[in-house]
């Protein structure tokens, strides 16, 4: 009995897989259509954000809010585009998953919807671990709980790929700006990588 460890799984991996599970049933019933464009409206999102965010700071900070926390401005201009990019995508998902609800493409349709919505929701937290692991503070208390995880690594570096910028860019302080980053379950030369990303 004690060679069974379920896989070496620990509790972040059942918690994160079991929600990405479940998310993914909602992908069934929603089906391919709508969820391969609020997938492409999320990618779409993080690579616009990323490079218009300090315009978009500016633009809110000039017409909207004047915020004197530069780093909380950015941040919000980054949430802004990303928002509005994913809910365009998921609106015309949504009329094109309409116009084609005649298809008769049935369970492939609703089987594809699993996939890309287990894809999408696996993205978001790819994303939200990505930039999770490269603010000291949250790093430093969240470790513990990550240190044996199997999905940790795996989710760190599908959202550094997708991410490809600064965690700076956002005006947070990252881990790199003091010391290389170092991710459990991945390799010394992948850490080096993070750290020529910041």
């Amino acid at each position: 009995m004690e060679n069974f460890t379920m896989v070496n799984f620990n509790y972040f991996d059942i918690t994160i897989g079991a929600i990405i599970l479940l998310l993914a049933v909602k992908g069934f019933m929603n089906g391919v259509i709508k969820e391969v464009f609020g997938l492409a409206g999320l990618v779409g999102g993080v690579y616009f954000a990323s490079r218009l965010a300090g315009k978009a700071a500016a633009f809110i900070d000039t017409n909207f809010i004047h915020i004197e926390n530069a780093s909380l401005l950015k941040l919000i201009g980054f949430m802004t585009i990303l928002i509005l990019v994913w809910l365009s995508a998921t609106v015309l998902g949504s009329v094109f998953s309409k116009l084609t609800s005649a298809s008769g493409l049935g369970f492939i349709d609703r089987l594809l919807g699993f996939i890309a919505g287990g894809g999408k929701y696996f993205v978001i937290f790819a994303l939200i671990i990505t930039a999770l692991s490269n603010v000291t503070l949250i790093k430093d208390n969240t470790q513990k709980y990550v240190k044996d995880s199997i999905l940790y690594p795996i989710l760190y570096k599908a959202g550094s790929a997708i991410i490809k910028i600064d965690p700076a860019s956002l005006g947070l302080k990252t881990v790199s700006s003091e010391k290389t980053a170092v991710i459990p379950g991945i390799t010394e030369e992948d850490n080096k990588t993070a750290k020529n990303l910041n």
